[in-house]
């Protein structure tokens, strides 16, 4: 009889969804409610739908409804109802249409969404429609409060010196400390804590990235160094990263701009809530708390912000830009983004993109022609530019920026990160792995090899080409947007 009941059994779908990884057994509960939910309405359950730690704010990241509602629209499924356990399991929409829209799919499409935890049927009865609305309107607003008191509490503990996620720029380590202020023990790169109760302050890193600090300071203010040298003189002194990776301009940038650097954690810069879009605070809503001695002077670092708004052309007009840019064409005969950056009395390549839209149109106001746009301007397909990646890996074991803007068969980084909406993305589209602790690993092997094989230099030599001069690596960038 048992049997025969199973087969008389009308097919169904469930989709279970939790918001966090924390919720250890949401899943499995939801899944035993609908399970009895099926039982006495005779469904069986062929087929699952998960997301698993997924908001349930938008669609973004929640594969398993994306492909429920492609399974339902394209006509490739073999069930005539899909099962979920509330309304907030469906979304927690913040616009009520959307959630109503996707069930609607559903329903266009000959499959019925029913709600097995609430207290009404799902038949398109008035006072159903009423209650349903009602429950997205509640599960929104629930979403919203939470964020709301979330937010204030982070900006209350970021008062009391504790860090609210993300990274330390150079020369500061994040430190656990109990909730009595015991401290535990140093976090690493990409290490979070593992208790709710402990809390994470930062402190000054070791002696000698102190020194490297100050050095840095020293060489941008005193020295008038631009970014790009000071990255040249660290990487060719091997002097390591946090994390093991070579040396870049955001990351001196990152440093150099830090209020960390004189003791003081700034948080609520900016603000995301509801994933919407990013928006920058004005600074009165700011969060300023002084958590630990200056690694550098005050004063010092006062001159390094002017320094740092003169370079990024906050203090220039455009005919100030365009004049000065005039002057560095006669002086150096040529233009390109590696001359505009090395230069101290220019403003950076970052500022004319933000003034003039592209490195191209400034040059266009001078009467200054590209002599590569031909090369640099043909259209790429996906393929060609995955490919790419492919082949540097192969050729010089890993990739970087650095090989891709160099490589005269392949366009600028821009390209990639305007296809694909960044370089992690496109390596991982390529293939390779790109989690922080894989990355992190490869950049310490990679540091170990440099030493072994004779030092920055000798990496030099195996990353430029044969025969390839370098005026002609500096014109290779010469059209960089």
């Amino acid at each position: 009889m048992t049997e025969l009941t199973s087969d008389l059994r009308v097919p169904a779908a469930q989709y279970i969804r939790m918001s966090t990884e924390h919720q250890r057994y949401s899943l499995e509960n939801q899944t035993a409610a609908i399970a009895e939910y099926a039982e006495a309405r005779g469904l069986a359950v062929v087929r699952t739908y998960a997301d698993s730690g997924k908001s349930g704010l938008s669609l973004k990241g929640r594969d398993g409804l994306k492909q429920l509602l492609t399974d339902v629209v394209t006509g490739q499924h073999a069930y005539s109802a899909v099962l979920v356990l509330d309304v907030s399991r469906w979304g927690r929409f913040q616009d009520t249409d959307q959630a109503a829209h996707y069930e609607f799919i559903c329903r266009d499409a000959g499959v019925a969404v029913e709600y097995c935890g609430e207290p009404f049927e799902n038949d398109g009865s008035m006072v159903s429609s009423i209650v349903k609305n009602l429950k997205r309107v509640m599960a929104g607003e629930y979403s919203r409060e939470l964020s709301a008191k979330i937010s204030r509490a982070q900006i209350q503990q970021a008062r009391l010196g504790f860090k609210q996620g993300g990274p330390v720029p150079y020369g500061v380590r994040r430190l656990l400390v109990t909730k009595d202020g015991t401290p535990r023990f140093l976090l690493g790169p990409g290490e979070q804590k593992g208790l709710s109760t402990d809390r994470v302050v930062v402190v000054p890193g070791p002696p000698e990235e102190i020194r490297t600090v100050r050095r840095i300071f020293r060489m941008f203010v005193d020295q008038k160094r631009s970014m790009l040298s000071i990255v040249k003189i660290l990487n060719s002194e091997l002097v390591p990263s946090t994390d093991g990776l070579d040396w870049a301009t955001s990351r001196v940038r990152t440093v150099l701009g830090s209020e960390l650097m004189i003791g003081y954690y700034v948080y609520n810069r900016t603000t995301q809530k509801m994933m919407g879009t990013l928006k920058h605070n004005p600074s009165h809503l700011w969060t300023r708390t002084k958590v630990m001695d200056p690694i550098v002077d005050p004063k010092l670092f006062a001159r390094a912000q002017r320094e740092l708004a003169y370079k990024r052309g906050y203090g220039f007009t455009k005919p100030d830009m365009i004049r000065k840019l005039k002057r560095l064409l006669r002086e150096r005969k040529k233009l390109s983004s590696l001359i505009i950056d090395d230069c101290p009395h220019t403003p950076s390549a970052a500022s004319y993109y933000e003034h003039f839209g592209s490195l191209r149109a400034a040059y266009a106001v001078i009467g200054y022609k590209c002599r590569a746009v031909a090369k640099r301007s043909r259209y790429y397909s996906d393929d060609e530019l995955l490919d790419g990646i492919r082949r540097l890996h192969a050729t010089f074991g890993y990739v970087a920026i650095a090989l891709i803007n160099a490589d005269r068969e392949l366009p600028a980084c821009r390209v990639f990160t305007d296809r694909f909406g960044s370089m992690v993305t496109a390596y991982g589209l390529a293939g390779f792995p790109t989690t922080r602790g894989q990355l992190v690993e490869a950049a310490r092997e990679r540091a170990r090899l440099r030493i072994l094989d004779g030092g920055h230099d000798g990496v030099l030599r195996k990353q430029r080409r044969p025969g390839r001069s370098d005026a002609a690596h500096e014109s290779a960038s010469s059209c960089e947007e």
